[in-house]
């Protein structure tokens, strides 16, 4: 088979594996139960699974990355009968061996009810922690196919077809940023009215709301993540080029370590043609959630934005300034995440 698009599995791809996750921890924890002396509990549903849990490769390496937030709702009767409902809150699921918090909560809690928190506790968690250690192993062997192909059938490595430019012009190199967009557009076929849409977002990041918006501003940090030099300044009505002219716009707005707002296009999309971005930060407890509002968005060209922010944005900034998981293989050849380790502080620049 040829494998033009990424010879020897040598490119980085990656596979947004979160939906599947959903699924998977519903069918394997809901209707976990346990029975001790007389009191009995079972989870009854899964009420939150949000976060990242994304299957990358690199060279042929196979690297799981899993940051979640987990929240499972039980039910349960004490040893006299009364029945008693809750909540499991897991507020961080990291990497693939299992280890985690576990938050036991009980509705209408009383002190007859606290017997049943020590067999969750000290019973069924274990179950679910078990459950947890097989997640990656049981990602990889649903998903490695869509992200690495075995070397038996990578083939010879066969260019795409493309026409031959014209005598005396030559191509330009690829690179990261010209991989961004999805369609060309020529001056004679610019529409002079475009039909267009709103894309909405959420993104968690594990650092303050200052952070997050000195990364998007600042331009040490900008050149960080982008991998290239940016032409960003941090006032409103100045123009900001990114990736070597494939995203342009300007600041509308700043509120600090609160909203951003800004013009943003593709290169690719008509002449002239802007949408309207709209970065607010609301700081957590231990996370900063970032809600992404773009108006503007030429139909069709939905999926290819959201993608540019994921890939282009929120990965290298997560890489770059925040933890990235080491890899280790087990016994059996399967990558398994022992810890993560910062590559150096948010307030640092790269060398």
């Amino acid at each position: 088979m040829s494998n033009w698009k990424n010879p020897n599995n040598w490119y980085w791809t990656t596979k947004n594996c979160l939906k599947w996750a959903k699924e998977y921890f519903k069918e394997k924890l809901v209707g976990l139960n346990v029975e001790q002396e007389g009191i009995a509990v079972k989870i009854s549903d899964l009420t939150r699974c949000t976060g990242d849990a994304d299957l990358n490769q690199r060279k042929g390496k196979l690297i799981p990355f899993v940051d979640l937030v987990i929240e499972l709702t039980w039910c349960g009767t004490t040893s006299d009968g009364t029945e008693v409902t809750g909540k499991i809150n897991i507020p961080e699921l990291q990497g693939t061996e299992g280890d985690c918090e576990f938050q036991i909560t009980v509705d209408d809690e009383t002190s007859d009810k606290e017997l049943i928190k020590e067999v969750i506790r000290t019973h069924l968690t274990p179950l679910i922690t078990e459950k947890f250690k097989n997640f990656g192993k049981d990602m990889l062997e649903t998903h490695s196919k869509d992200v690495y192909i075995e070397p038996s059938q990578l083939g010879a490595s066969t260019p795409p077809r493309s026409a031959t430019p014209p005598e005396g012009t030559s191509q330009s190199s690829t690179s990261i940023a010209t991989s961004i967009g999805s369609t060309t557009t020529t001056s004679s076929t610019k529409p002079k009215f475009v039909n267009t849409t709103t894309i909405k977002d959420a993104i968690e990041l594990q650092t303050s709301a200052d952070q997050v918006y000195e990364t998007l501003l600042d331009p040490g940090r900008v050149a960080a993540w982008t991998r290239s030099r940016p032409d960003i300044f941090r006032h409103v009505g100045s123009t900001f080029s990114l990736f070597e002219g494939n995203i342009t716009g300007s600041i509308l707005e700043l509120d600090s370590n609160k909203k951003i707002v800004q013009t943003w296009r593709l290169k690719t999309w008509p002449e002239g043609h802007f949408s309207t971005v709209t970065l607010e930060f609301e700081q957590e407890s231990d996370y900063t959630r970032v809600n992404v509002t773009q108006k503007g968005v030429p139909v069709g060209e939905e999926d290819i934005v959201k993608q540019n922010w994921q890939n282009y944005y929120w990965n290298p900034i997560k890489s770059v300034f925040g933890y990235i998981f080491c890899v280790k293989t087990n016994k059996f050849g399967v990558p398994i995440i022992v810890q993560y380790t910062p590559l150096f502080m948010m307030g640092d620049h790269p060398i």
